[in-house]
């Protein structure tokens, strides 16, 4: 049977993340630990960027009674988030904070550049060609590790106030146009005398060779810049498919399998590239998006000092999913039939992980585009593979994908989903067969949302009792409604449908004109009829401002107030 800790398993793994071993304790920080008196400064050296600790305010709130259990904030109910007590949540909302260093590996991608062009066709029939494209070269770090601290590994889910979301095999078809469907990447570490035969079968050095960077390496493991020397001299001596893996080798190492070391990447991911006629048929995709569960899952504890992983992926589904967040601009030429993570260029600005935090704290439906691939389905269609329910693994790591839990993302009204427990362990074999037939393991009996944000009654009463969607403190009467009926909003379409209007108000005279005007002009918005940072783009925004400004202003005058109005009921 598969060995796990919460909903990871592996075996035997040197490449594990720190703190996230088989039988490894984790204990919360000490006082010691912790940098007091300090703004927030972001080093970036050898590309590892660094988050210093900032000042961590607590405010006066009033101890909400748990009824003998949970924790102040929630969960009052721990049979979900089993593993909140060592959460990096629970640090933050308990007045301390921890410094985190963030491993990037994009430069050394752009340092290697593009393919030969006698080695540009095995790269793209390899189906990993868009990874070369991919490059954010600078991480936002304050952005990518305010979401990290929502992250749950027992549901891999982000929890938000708004309830659950998560990075699904949807997402990563549509930012990096990698397959999510085919065979699981089924390698294990190698010893010493395997990763010998390896490299000079697969790579064409000779024994000396392989043994003198295996030995520098420590491990079975090469460093990323004797690759990219190999990779030189294979092309230099035209051995072309010897460079061919050279090169795949670095590009899995520098994106989907980016590991903390920022240095080395692992010799049995040099088996995947055997035969360069066939590695087209993994799921790179599902690779990708198991990768970076495990590197989540194992950043959201709190004594977890370092963050790796293809952080493109988390960045880019971050922009499209909350616009307003995170420093970007939008490319003027990006087209639909590219990778959705092509439409942003980073710099070096970033986020203060504080605001991001106050940010997330007050996130309402206003700020969310649930569905943002609409405009993109021409390119990647909602495949059968997104909705599957189960488990997904590279080799020896195991992680659950319930897109039962973010059913709003797809479109359909969220119910309060089943437990995670619900989908029992089992071994690789089980797994695999499961994933062959991944057609009788999708999300079924789904509902059509009314609107982007619907979930079934109940939900977010729920939510709030087995989860924490807060992550500072603060007094309870000053946070945003979950049960509020949102107003109109400027990110979401189709949202003239929550207001309560009689029929007959709402599809005639000025009223319902205004309506049809603003439904319009958030659908320019949402499909991408205009592009963001652009004088139109503005423009629109504006003219959709006024429409709801006049609408809200209709509608309170007519004795149907949206704005400020309290829930009847507590969450």
């Amino acid at each position: 049977m598969v060995r796990t800790r919460g909903n990871i398993s592996r075996r035997g793994s040197n490449d594990a993340p720190e703190s996230s071993r088989q039988g490894a304790a984790r204990k919360r920080p000490t006082a010691s630990a912790r940098r007091r008196g300090q703004h927030e400064a972001n080093v970036v050296e050898d590309d590892i960027v660094e988050n210093e600790v900032p000042d961590v305010h607590r405010e006066d709130e009033q101890v909400i009674d748990n009824d003998g259990g949970g924790f102040p904030g929630g969960p009052y109910d721990t049979s979900l988030l089993t593993q909140y007590q060592d959460h990096v949540a629970r640090m933050i909302w308990d007045g301390q904070d921890r410094a985190v260093k963030v491993v990037s590996h994009i430069k050394k991608v752009k340092k290697l550049g593009r393919p030969h062009p006698a080695v540009a066709p095995f790269v793209l029939a390899s189906g990993l060609s868009p990874l070369c494209d991919i490059l954010y070269e600078y991480i936002d770090l304050g952005l990518v590790l305010g979401f990290v601290e929502r992250w749950h590994p027992e549901t891999n889910t982000f929890h938000l106030p708004i309830g659950e979301m998560t990075i699904t095999l949807d997402d990563v078809w549509s930012l990096l146009h990698l397959s999510i469907s085919g065979n699981f990447c089924s390698t294990e570490n190698l010893e010493y005398e395997d990763s010998v035969q390896i490299l000079t079968t697969l790579l064409g050095v000779d024994r000396a060779m392989a043994c003198v960077e295996l030995n520098q390496s420590r491990g079975a493991q090469v460093r990323l810049s004797w690759l990219r020397d190999l990779y030189h001299n294979c092309c230099e001596n035209e051995l072309w498919e010897f460079a061919a893996r050279a090169y795949l080798l670095h590009l899995v190492g520098c994106t989907i399998f980016a590991n903390k070391s920022a240095t080395y990447v692992r010799t049995h991911y040099l088996e995947l590239f055997r035969d360069l006629s066939t590695c087209r048929t993994y799921g790179w995709g599902v690779a990708a998006l198991v990768h970076l569960y495990e590197q989540l899952g194992d950043a959201s504890f709190a004594n977890t000092k370092q963050l790796a992983g293809y952080l493109p992926l988390l960045q880019a589904w971050i922009y499209e999913h909350f616009p307003t967040l995170g420093r970007k601009q939008v490319r003027d030429t990006y087209v639909e039939t590219e990778p959705r993570a092509l439409r942003y260029v980073t710099g070096r600005a970033i986020s203060a992980i504080a605001d991001v935090r106050v940010q997330l704290d007050g996130l309402t439906y206003d700020g969310m585009i649930w569905n943002p691939y609409v405009a993109h389905r021409a390119a990647r269609q909602l495949v059968t593979h997104s909705m599957f329910s189960g488990f997904l693994r590279v080799g020896t790591v195991v992680q659950r994908h319930l897109p039962e839990r973010v059913l709003r993302q797809f479109g359909f009204i969220q119910p309060i989903p089943r437990p995670p427990s619900s989908v029992p362990m089992m071994d690789f074999e089980a797994i695999d067969d499961r994933w062959k037939k991944h057609e009788q393991f999708v999300v079924h009996q789904v509902v059509q949302a009314p609107a982007p944000f619907s979930c079934s009654d109940g939900y977010l009463q729920w939510f709030r009792r087995v989860s924490h969607p807060y992550i500072l403190r603060g007094a309870e009467a000053d946070r945003p409604s979950l049960v509020l009926v949102p107003r109109l909003r400027r990110n979401l379409p189709d949202d003239i449908t929550v207001q309560r209007t009689s029929p007959s108000s709402s599809s005639s005279g000025l009223l319902g004109l205004v309506k049809r005007i603003v439904g319009g002009l958030q659908r320019m918005i949402d499909c991408r009829d205009v592009t963001e940072g652009t004088v139109v783009w503005d423009r629109t925004h504006e003219l959709l401002q006024m429409a709801q400004d006049g609408l809200e202003e209709e509608e309170t005058r007519g004795g149907r107030r949206v704005r400020g109005r309290r829930p009847s009921t507590s969450g």
